[in-house]
């Protein structure tokens, strides 16, 4: 069975909970562009978020990252209006 794309706070948390693995890491990175285009957020604002300063990664790893959402942003196409379940 393929995992789907978390797409609730609760799904993250699921996904958090099982041991990392390349597929869970692109499904996290596949729902964080998700929520962030939900909440009508740019790329730029999400790569903002990403690219501040928190603690838990370092900054090299922080610029990667927001490289990485940046692909999936392109890769993933927005949501048609009235197809949100939720």
């Amino acid at each position: 069975m393929v995992p789907s794309i978390p797409q609730t706070p609760e799904e993250f948390q699921a996904l958090r909970l099982q041991p990392p693995s390349p597929d869970r890491i692109a499904l996290a990175i596949a729902g964080v562009v998700g929520l962030g285009r939900k909440a009508g957020q740019s790329l730029a604002e999400l790569q903002a978020q990403i690219l501040a300063e928190d603690g838990l990664l370092e900054p090299a790893t922080r610029s990667w990252l927001s490289q990485l959402i940046a692909q999936a942003w392109e890769l993933t196409p927005p949501e048609a209006p009235g197809s949100c379940s939720g």
